[in-house]
């Protein structure tokens, strides 16, 4: 949980009217607003903090498409190492098929009615095209 967000111009454009640098300034409010809630565990409301941070977990896109597993994890070097040796030697053996992308960042899109209830869906991605890119990893190691 970063403040000032990243994609402050972004979302300050979304935005309909008034001067962009108006714009900004309401999304930094906001945002601010938000960040010090999300931050400091405020229950603000009916909305919960703790309650949302599970909820964006459990409503996380995360499952089996196609007969495979697509998911994107946050590891340490050495366990993406070990991941990758365990599926290389698996693949050796007729096990699976797989494909890896190694990137630095992860977008999350999200679909959010209202942060009380609890039917917010969550899709992540790789911020460098995570799953197209170790599609082609796979493609290529199938060819």
């Amino acid at each position: 949980l970063k403040w000032p967000p990243q994609g402050l111009d972004f979302e300050a454009r979304t935005k309909r009217g008034g001067p962009l640098l108006a714009r900004r300034a309401s999304v930094l409010a906001y945002t601010l607003f938000v960040y010090l809630i999300m931050r400091f565990d405020l229950n603000v409301g009916g909305f919960v903090p703790n309650v949302y941070k599970r909820q964006v977990v459990e409503n996380s896109d995360f499952r089996k498409y196609d007969d495979g597993l697509r998911m994107i994890l946050d590891c340490t070097p050495e366990l993406e190492r070990a991941l990758n040796d365990r599926l290389t030697a698996a693949a050796r053996e007729g096990i699976v098929r797989y494909g890896l992308y190694q990137q630095d960042a992860a977008m999350m899109t999200c679909f959010t009615p209202s942060a009380l209830r609890s039917d917010h869906v969550h899709f992540i991605d790789g911020a460098r095209g995570g799953y197209a890119s170790a599609a082609t990893a796979l493609k290529a190691m199938m060819a």
